[in-house]
């Protein structure tokens, strides 16, 4: 998987300049990275037909994600899954959802987040909570805080929901809250994958789609390079330039709106 990466209060500083801290971020982002286009298809088809059987709901690829980054991650020494921020043994708080998605040797705090946007700054809090001093016994004490969730087109790609946060969203709630994000922390953005997408319909699309006459008259949806951006029509023309053997379909959307489109501006075609 690529991302990308933003450093709030110095915290890729931090982690360069300390050699046990940069060994433990390597392996978590080394982890992500390691991720291929190919175990995600065949994870997420397992589990569309697990919940097929079931008649239940399956949309996006976000389970996928996590399960396979939950098993890298086991398999690393010094690190573990779905940790509790607070020890209570005083029933201070009760029985509540104060854990993290993620931590290790008390260094990281790692939350990863595809649920909706209102949550971003609690789930923001959460490695805040586990770093800092708090009148309630920790189970965690963290040093740098690690925040995953997608980019806007990584939503696009994996039929994740419009209402969900992103990465853009999570950066513009740094500069109003920087007051309550105290510890230094990695928002990591997941981006696109490059050989496939998931249709509103939790159907595997894949790049790089063949145009020919076959197409014609077909009702087509285009996921357009670089910013996913859509365009559904129906196909009334190939052409293909005797000059550069550059093939172009052009798409009818209405009446007055018909567009033709180079086929290496095109990541996704699906007929619809």
């Amino acid at each position: 998987m690529r991302f990308v990466e933003y450093s709030h209060r110095h915290a890729a500083a931090i982690i360069a300049a300390d050699e046990s801290l940069k060994e433990r971020y390597d392996q978590f982002t080394d982890a992500l990275r390691s991720i291929t286009d190919e175990e995600l298809v065949a994870d997420f088809l397992e589990k569309k037909a697990e919940h097929n059987a079931r008649g239940t709901s399956f949309k996006s690829m976000t389970p996928s994600i996590n399960s396979i980054l939950k098993n890298r991650m086991l398999a690393i020494e010094g690190w573990k899954a779905e940790v509790d921020i607070f020890n209570d043994d005083e029933d201070l708080i009760g029985n509540t959802e104060w854990h993290l998605d993620f931590a290790c040797d008390d260094a990281f705090c790692v939350e990863v987040a595809f649920n909706h946007g209102e949550a971003i700054a609690w789930n923001l809090l959460k490695p805040v909570l586990s770093c800092e001093l708090n009148h309630v016994k920790k189970a965690v004490q963290g040093q740098i805080g690690i925040y995953v969730c997608a980019t806007d087109n990584m939503k696009v790609s994996s039929n994740i929901d419009a209402a969900s946060g992103s990465y853009e969203k999570v950066l513009r709630y740094l500069p109003p809250m920087m007051n309550q994000l105290t510890i230094p922390m990695m928002i990591i953005g997941l981006e696109p994958f490059e050989t496939f997408k998931v249709n509103s319909d939790a159907d595997i699309v894949y790049a790089d789609p063949i145009i020919d006459a076959s197409l014609l008259s077909k009702k087509v949806m285009l996921t357009l390079k670089p910013d996913y951006s859509t365009f559904k029509g129906t196909v009334t023309d190939i052409i293909i330039s005797d000059e550069n053997a550059e093939t172009q379909i052009v798409v009818q959307k209405s009446k007055n709106n018909k567009k033709a489109f180079a086929q290496r501006m095109i990541q996704f075609l699906e007929i619809v």
